[in-house]
């Protein structure tokens, strides 16, 4: 490895909360990441679900934290499958490398990953097309790179005045404002957003809606087991901090009767998780809360509204078109994982 930079393994997850400053300063120096990279989401992740074989690998230049691999060791079968850190319920997973030094961290994070016993097979799936590990380049490892899932994004161009009519086909615009009257005419409803006084007792109304959601297609729903509900419990309360969860709740007659989990970052909207109440299917009220959040993110300066994985229709009527996540997949005794640093980029 390159003397200008040292590498760390943690095989404990105990030590990774010293990292949570840090992680945070790096993250905001990669262009492409994610919330579902920032310490509020995958150290809330780690201390709920207590992974029994992390394998965390910081690199540092100097004393500076300049790459974080989240990784961890799990059974497929008779196989030992080294992945990312986040899955379950995150729809991007992936490393952060500081974009100055690319290149040379990728090469260092990966000759350290190939020394690492107790794997067999690589598997690295939700990469966005901006991930740092669909840039390596040729030499960096022999993996094969495939489409794995799509996530419906709704992209807002640059030249247009911020407004629906440029953005939202007519056919939906239309439904809007047909859900809109329907809602006012039913009595009317109004959204709440979540804040620190708020935020416990709006959670555990939206695992309750959620619940009935699910309960009336027959099937538990993603919020169904106490540990993930802990998980959400923990995320929501230091991304509320952080200034980035926006959790909507739409009342009508003092109920929660729709609410949206969604994350406000710079230039992105991430639209997480949403439900409704079942029983008042006719008032649209899915239509109703998901206008609202695209109007808060023209508002806001957003750039896209990013609807995460899953191809469901509603996703399209808003106008959102398809991007792929990737894969990458290879097996230990065929990797080249390992290189060593060519001497052009090692300084």
């Amino acid at each position: 490895m390159s003397v200008e930079f040292q590498c760390e393994i943690m095989r404990a997850w105990q030590p990774v909360g010293r990292l949570v400053s840090e992680w945070s300063t790096l993250w905001r120096r990669c262009p492409n990441a994610t919330t579902f990279q920032r310490p509020e989401w995958l150290w809330s992740w780690i201390e709920t679900f207590r992974p029994a074989r992390p394998v965390i690998v910081a690199v540092r230049r100097d004393s500076e934290l300049v790459g974080l691999a989240p990784l961890l060791i799990y059974s497929d079968g008779n196989q030992r499958v080294l992945g990312l850190i986040g899955g379950g319920v995150s729809d991007y997973l992936d490393v952060l490398i500081d974009a100055r030094f690319e290149r040379a961290i990728s090469y260092a994070l990966w000759e350290q990953v190939a020394r690492i016993p107790g794997w067999d097979r690589l598997w690295l799936s939700d990469l966005a097309l901006g991930s740092p590990l669909l840039n390596a380049p040729n030499e960096f490892y022999d993996a094969e790179r495939q489409t794995h899932d799509v996530c419906p994004v709704l992209q807002f161009p640059d030249d247009v005045a911020r407004d629906l009519r440029a953005i939202v086909p007519s056919r939906q615009r239309r439904n809007w404002r047909n859900a809109r009257a329907r809602l006012l005419r039913a009595g009317g409803g109004h959204i709440e957003v979540a804040n620190s006084h708020t935020l416990a007792s709006m959670i555990d109304e939206m695992f309750q809606l959620h619940h009935v959601r699910w309960a009336d297609a027959g099937q538990a729903g993603v919020l169904s087991e106490a540990v993930v509900q802990e998980f959400h419990r923990r995320a929501t309360k230091r991304l509320l901090a952080a200034g980035v969860l926006r959790l909507y709740g739409l009342r009508h007659k003092r109920k929660l009767v729709a609410f949206l989990y969604a994350f406000f970052e710079d230039d992105t909207v991430y639209c997480y998780l949403q439900a409704f109440d079942p029983f008042l299917k006719f008032l649209s009220l899915g239509t109703n809360i998901l206008g609202m959040v695209i109007e808060d993110a023209l508002r806001l300066g957003k750039r896209r509204v990013d609807f995460l994985r899953g191809r469901e229709a509603y996703k399209y009527s808003w106008g959102a078109k398809d991007r792929p996540t990737y894969s990458l997949g290879a097996r230990r005794a065929s990797s080249s994982i390992g290189t060593a640093i060519p001497a052009d980029i090692a300084a």
